[in-house]
């Protein structure tokens, strides 16, 4: 398995028979899912440094806090004809 890094993130490169091109997934990022792909070294490249640097902007921005995990709880009102 080939890697490739920028600006501190590294990637993991497989080559997809399904989709006949390179596809890579950020490891090293949270819980954040990032992926890409290319058909050579140089499209590959210019993806990953691409949607990393999206990806660095968007968290910078204040709007943008990082997503809290989800309670799993579901909250309901019941008609009162229906509590016990």
């Amino acid at each position: 398995m080939k890697t490739m890094t920028y600006r501190g993130y590294t990637a993991e490169i497989i080559y997809s028979d399904e989709d006949e091109c390179f596809v890579g997934h950020v490891i090293n990022i949270g819980d954040d899912i990032v992926g890409f792909h290319g058909n050579t070294d140089e499209e590959l490249r210019a993806a990953f440094e691409g949607v990393m640097d999206l990806h660095i902007k968007v968290k910078e921005q204040p709007e943008n806090p990082p997503q809290k995990h989800f309670a799993w709880r579901l909250l309901s009102r019941l008609r009162q004809a229906l509590h016990l």
